[in-house]
């Protein structure tokens, strides 16, 4: 289920963003070697669900154009 993240400090799992994009986890980890989201590796990769966010409106913006 989508839900709009107001707080900047949720930390997203994998799962989870593979989940609010409709992705595989390989375009996922793909996305996060590439730096196309931003995101930290402890442990396991936590990704702020501003870079998700801040992702989609990037393309949102590329497919405008």
């Amino acid at each position: 289920m989508f839900t709009q993240d107001n707080n900047d400090d949720v930390l997203l799992t994998i799962d989870e963003l593979c989940q609010r994009l409709f992705i595989s986890q390989t375009t996922a980890y793909r996305l996060l070697q590439s730096g196309e989201i931003t995101a930290f590796k402890l442990g396991t990769w936590k990704i702020p669900a501003r870079s998700v966010r801040e992702y989609i409106k990037k393309r949102c913006g590329q497919q405008i154009k």
